[in-house]
């Protein structure tokens, strides 16, 4: 009966083990993706005489185990987007720390910005009179100091209808809307490009259009189209699986 017991615990302890080393190893891939990764950036960078420190990698942790996020952090890795207010919420009151930014990268309903507000520090996604109007008056209600999250104007840069985002040819009177009628001070802009297509075309005609309204922080390139964001100007990425997955299998 002793030995039975003895046994037993051996059992119990050796599969702890066991699941502490697969999670080690999780953590451990997600580490050397993202070395990886700074490595491509900066091979791509050397290429187009860029630095690469001028490209912020924003680590898409959506759904991703906690674990797993506090090791990136631990590796000093800062930068984090999240697309669901309630999932944030839950995940980052145990994680924040005053060296995270967070940015969100959800689709933006006005009735939900008064607590977007104060938990990102970069808001991306902005694309409607309503939002910008619901973040004017919250800025407006605040009487004490408060770090007010950065805004980004999202681009429908491929004019897709299934997505959300500015048309580009709106952008100008949009982005003055945001500026004049409700004095939001507007620090980039984002888009995505088409699934399935060259993102070439688009990302040049993101450029372009950051560039004639003097846009300097721009948010394209994601796991698949990073490289060729970063030839044409973002100084944002964003991007989850190459981080989060097993890219050897």
């Amino acid at each position: 009966m002793i030995k039975f017991f003895s046994f037993s615990i051996y059992i119990i302890y050796l599969s702890k083990w066991f699941s502490y080393i697969n999670i080690s190893m999780k953590s451990m891939t997600v580490v050397k993706n993202f070395l990886s990764l700074k490595k491509n950036v900066a091979d791509i960078c050397k290429k187009i005489n860029r630095d690469p420190d001028e490209i912020n990698i924003v680590a898409v942790s959506k759904g991703q185990d906690k674990k797993k996020i506090k090791d990136l952090i631990s590796f000093s890795h800062f930068c984090y987007g999240e697309n669901r207010l309630e999932e944030t919420e839950k995940k980052w009151s145990f994680i924040k720390n005053n060296n995270i930014k967070l940015h969100y990268i959800g689709a933006l309903q006005s009735k939900k910005v008064k607590k977007l507000a104060p938990l990102y520090d970069v808001i991306e996604t902005l694309d409607s009179e309503s939002s910008a109007k619901e973040f004017a008056n919250f800025f407006l209600s605040k009487k004490i100091s408060l770090n007010f999250p950065e805004i980004y104007i999202q681009i429908n840069i491929a004019r897709e209808p299934q997505k959300r985002g500015v048309m580009p040819e709106n952008f100008n009177n949009f982005l003055t809307l945001c500026k004049t009628k409700y004095n939001l001070k507007i620090k980039g802009a984002m888009c995505m490009a088409p699934y399935g297509k060259d993102p070439e075309k688009y990302f040049n005609d993101m450029k372009n259009l950051c560039k004639i309204n003097l846009i300097k922080n721009i948010s394209m390139g994601m796991s698949n189209d990073y490289q060729k964001a970063i030839f044409h100007g973002s100084n944002n990425i964003r991007i989850g699986s190459k981080i989060f997955e097993n890219e050897d299998g």
